[in-house]
């Protein structure tokens, strides 16, 4: 396996880029452990729930990094399913020298849940719409691409936004399991897609041709793509680079600059403090008193760390 990637960085919460050689497919695989489990371990989240909202931000990991300037990538769900409101907030430089960051939150119905029999991520999530917008920043127009979610999973509706949105051919597997033994959350995903061949060898080929070979270079990638097991994805003792080299050996693999993904939250007091301060003193008294957890108290738990805040009334009467 070719690799020119500088493993400086923690391949197990990281995302490399890689190319097919001798081929036009390339893709990103990405490992999360650390990472996911910071997002996930103040949440109550029934394990189901939890499990689709770490295959959503290996989903938006390996769609962030591709982003090449400094700015947002975001994948909301809303949809009639037991999860029915999905939120992965990822913000990178644009580069791979400072690490993609993400946060994630999750809303879901108690009773719908119960009443399950399976708890793929197309039952979980129901039907609805799959939203993902680009934050360009600096007064920049967003760009945003909706997806029709009609009892799929996240693996076909990237699938789906791809191919509607670029006209890209795209293959994407997603994986995350809780590892009862290290008491943490694991998660993984790889996505392949489809590009022009390039001139060199292929200069004497016709458009036609070129594009016979680009459609077989497709298809044999998306077949060994298929292939992939969820533990592979997310085994703790795994490798990504060597999943890759297991994949596509024949061919042969070149693995890129490997991008460092952790956790985040812009939440804290001050903020918390501002977004109360909008409300008039009456109102405040009201929430204090009417609090039933904690009566005289107005407590605010962050929806994405699930870090919760606690103040009196009389705190913004001083």
């Amino acid at each position: 396996m070719s690799d020119t990637a500088e493993n400086t960085v923690n391949l197990d919460d990281a995302v490399i880029p890689f190319r097919i050689e001798n081929a036009a497919v390339r893709g990103e695989i990405t490992r999360l452990k650390a990472s996911i489990h910071e997002v996930l371990k103040d949440h109550d989240y029934p394990a189901p729930i939890a499990r689709v909202v770490a295959k959503a931000v290996a989903l938006t990991s390996l769609l962030g990094s591709s982003i090449k300037f400094k700015g947002r990538l975001i994948i909301q769900t809303t949809t009639d399913g037991p999860l029915n409101m999905l939120v992965v907030d990822y913000h990178t430089d644009g580069n791979f020298k400072t690490p993609g960051k993400f946060r994630a939150s999750a809303r879901f119905d108690a009773v719908k849940l119960s009443e399950l029999d399976e708890t793929d991520d197309a039952s979980l999530l129901g039907a609805g719409q799959m939203i993902i917008t680009i934050d360009q920043g600096n007064d920049m127009q967003n760009y945003q691409g909706i997806v029709a979610l009609d009892n799929i999973g996240l693996e076909a509706a990237a699938e789906l936004y791809f191919g509607k949105s670029e006209q890209m051919l795209t293959q994407v597997r997603l994986a995350a399991e809780y590892d009862t033994d290290e008491k943490t959350w694991n998660a993984g995903g790889v996505m392949v897609q489809s590009i022009a061949v390039e001139g060199g060898s292929n200069a004497e080929l016709n458009d036609e041709e070129l594009k016979e070979l680009q459609l077989a270079d497709w298809e044999n990638a998306r077949a060994l793509m298929l292939t992939i097991k969820d533990f592979e994805l997310i085994n703790p003792k795994g490798d990504s680079q060597n999943l890759l080299y297991q994949l596509f050996h024949e061919k042969g693999v070149s693995c890129y600059v490997p991008q460092a993904l952790e956790a985040f939250c812009q939440c804290s007091p001050e903020r918390i403090e501002d977004m109360l301060g909008q409300f008039s003193q009456e109102e405040r008294v009201e929430m204090a008193i009417g609090n039933p957890k904690k009566p005289g108290f107005i407590q605010v738990a962050c929806d994405f760390c699930g870090k919760e805040y606690e103040f009196t009334a009389e705190h913004f009467a001083q």
